[in-house]
């Protein structure tokens, strides 16, 4: 004979598995047709109208938990701007903290997630064949696509992240599981906050999400965009609708280096996309488009100092190779030491297109860009008597040009040293032709 404790814990047992089985018009049954007229404002004729009876009511009230996105798309450009702008981590918390707290003080979101753990409890629940999702037949088959589409929401906004700043995410981590991830926990702290509101402070969702995706990523040198010949109008065999599209957006690249020359004289971390495109009279998505990120613009400002750099070649060529070599590297440490933070960002994208090019610099590494090593190249190919279009004189112009920034950066003051120490790289330095002519 069953003792009184085991008889209650079969009661117990037997009251959750039959909760579990119950059908979907008896999960709604305090929710009677007349209580729901009255609440539309309608009357229950009306209701009747539009639902056959309570089980199809019931129906519709679990189909309408689906949604086809999360509110991802608006937070995406917030968070593609923010990160652009500064620190992940940081950036992230920023604006993750604001979207929560539009969550907690969305009344109708708050709703509709009750209603979703309402339905989480009965998920194995029938629902009855719908024409138009005949996939659903369970509760929990609504709740599996709404969650799936809120996760594909999340990771398209983080791969959008990736794709405009230099990370990537570490195994085993990858968009789709960070996404579910995060999702975990926004609902886990929405049922949290819902019980004890004091327990969830403003800041915890948005610094914890913040922190797992940044432990989950890492930089990457590897260049996300790059702009090559075909999209200058370069390419003979581009159509002339390709040219001439080519062509406007590389007088709106021109426009938003000129606007923004001598912008970054403190560095490019303060200032968003947003700052370079107001400056520049255009949108902040085409900065994004067209750079995809304010490094990168600041990087191509240095391109004014190309001028008195071909000054400095065509002066001493063709006649003296080894003079122009000297003045076009000395000239380029000088501009390096006095525009540090554009020199330093050029270098940064020519070091990164090279490694993600296994360093094969084809026409399209950042010389399209700032070409300061196309012009070299003609010079070393002079001084080695070799067809500029050889792999070896394109190498060496780059190594040349990275070797000069690298060292005339944190060394303003001493641009002759880092000229000599580049030199040695040559097979045969040997010295300029006119040691006393070395130009500026």
């Amino acid at each position: 004979m069953a003792s009184g404790a085991e008889t209650r814990n079969e009661l117990i047992r037997a009251g959750v598995e039959l909760n579990d089985e119950l059908t979907i018009e008896r999960l709604f049954a305090g929710v009677t047709t007349a209580a729901v007229a009255a609440r539309a404002g309608v009357t229950t004729g009306s209701f009747f109208h539009h639902f056959a009876n309570s089980s199809e009511f019931a129906a519709a009230l679990v189909r309408s938990q689906f949604r086809e996105r999360l509110e991802a798309p608006a937070v995406t450009g917030e968070l593609v701007e923010a990160v652009a702008s500064g620190e992940l981590a940081r950036s992230l918390a920023i604006v993750l903290t604001s979207s929560w707290q539009g969550i907690t003080s969305n009344h109708e979101r708050r709703a509709e997630r009750r209603a979703q753990m309402h339905l989480f409890a009965h998920h194995r629940a029938a629902l009855p064949v719908d024409g138009e999702h005949p996939e659903w037949s369970t509760v929990g088959d609504v709740l599996r696509d709404t969650y799936r589409h809120q996760f594909d929401g999340i990771a398209l906004a983080w791969q959008q992240i990736l794709d405009l700043t230099e990370m990537r995410l570490e195994a085993p981590f990858n968009t789709h599981r960070l996404a579910i991830s995060v999702h975990a926990l926004m609902l886990g702290l929405e049922i949290i906050d819902a019980i004890d509101p004091t327990a969830v402070d403003d800041q915890l969702f948005a610094d914890t999400a913040a922190t797992l995706a940044g432990a989950a990523s890492r930089l990457d040198l590897r260049v996300p965009r790059v702009v090559v010949a075909d999209e200058l109008g370069q390419a003979t065999e581009a159509s002339p609708q390709a040219r001439s599209g080519a062509r406007r957006r590389q007088d709106t690249r021109n426009r938003i280096v000129e606007a923004t020359s001598g912008m970054f004289d403190h560095g490019w971390d303060h200032l968003s996309a947003t700052d370079v495109a107001e400056v520049s009279g255009v949108s902040t998505q085409t900065v994004i488009n067209l750079f995809g990120q304010v490094r990168l613009v600041c990087a191509a400002t240095f391109v004014r100092h190309l001028p008195s750099y071909r000054r400095a070649i065509d002066a001493a060529m063709p006649d003296r190779p080894m003079d122009a070599l000297h003045d076009a590297l000395l000239h380029l440490a000088r501009a390096a030491a006095a525009d540090p933070h554009p020199a330093r960002a050029l270098l940064v994208e020519r070091l990164g297109i090279r490694t993600s090019r296994h360093f094969d610099l084809a026409d399209d590494d950042i010389r399209v860009l700032v070409p300061f090593g196309i012009r070299l190249a003609f010079v070393i190919a002079a001084i080695r008597d070799a067809d500029v279009g050889e792999p070896s004189v394109a190498d060496l112009s780059a190594t040349l040009i990275d070797t000069v920034l690298a060292h005339a950066i944190p060394r303003p003051g001493r641009s002759e040293e880092t000229v000599e120490l580049a030199l040695r790289l040559l097979d045969h330095p040997g010295p300029p032709d006119h040691p006393g002519d070395s130009g500026s």
